[in-house]
């Protein structure tokens, strides 16, 4: 018995026809008008887009430029606020020339980095700022939820009697439990406002003149110098 071998009668082209091939779409005279409009608008636009995107580095919470803001803000109300320490508690010359008689002088500005006493009412000033800053800030919400959760667990029994006066005692601070501390923070922050207000206005008193605008301009820059500070350091306290 003879072996049947399989013969191809046809080959595959005979069997199906050719594929035509892809060929890209012609493109015509509107398609190329259309792409050249699209550049020449995005080369017009390029300036506004760029400009935009820089401003939104500086407003847009968390970004390079929002620190810098806050840090700037910060450092130029904590010297605003120097030259009231300097005045009020070192006796310095102002150390800006506006609403002054007489101020430090740029010679007196050159001589100011190697003058310890400088150094010293910027350290004072700064930690007003920070202090003010927190006064004004306040917890987290996050924080303050979480500490509220906390304090719940602990549940004050009803106040003994018939005891020694030892157990009312520990009764009555197990009751206060934290209020030490709450209140010393609020003595704090308010001897620092007061020392800010102090030394701004002591140094820079409005009423000295009998100009309303000058005094008005005066009370207004000595409110911005106290609060230049704080909100810098806010802003800046915000991105971390």
């Amino acid at each position: 018995m003879s072996n049947l071998v399989p013969t191809n009668k046809g080959s595959q082209s005979d069997s199906y026809p050719p594929r035509p091939e892809n060929k890209p779409p012609q493109r015509g005279l509107g398609q190329y008008l259309e792409i050249l409009a699209r550049w020449i608008v995005a080369l017009i636009s390029f300036p506004v887009i760029f400009i935009s995107y820089i401003v939104a580095q500086f407003v847009t919470p968390g970004t390079p430029g929002y620190k810098l803001v806050g840090a700037i803000g910060f450092w130029i109300g904590t010297l605003l606020s120097t030259d009231s320490v300097w005045q009020v508690l070192f006796q310095g010359k102002p150390l800006f020339p506006w609403f002054e008689t007489q101020w430090i002088g740029w010679s007196g500005w050159l001589q100011l980095p190697f003058n310890l006493l400088f150094w010293v009412s910027f350290g004072i000033s700064a930690l007003v700022q920070v202090m003010e800053a927190r006064t004004l800030r306040g917890k987290d919400p996050i924080q303050a939820r979480s500490e509220f959760e906390e304090s719940k667990q602990y549940v004050l029994g009803s106040k003994p009697s018939g005891n020694i006066d030892l157990t009312v005692a520990l009764w009555g601070d197990y009751k206060r439990a934290g209020m030490k501390e709450r209140n010393a923070g609020g003595a704090i922050a308010l001897f620092f406002w007061v020392l800010d207000i102090t030394t701004t206005f002591v140094g820079r008193w409005p009423f000295q003149y009998t100009n309303p605008m000058t005094i008005l301009g005066c009370f207004a820059y000595n409110c911005a110098s106290m609060m230049a500070g704080e909100i810098g350091y806010n802003i800046w306290k915000l991105t971390k």
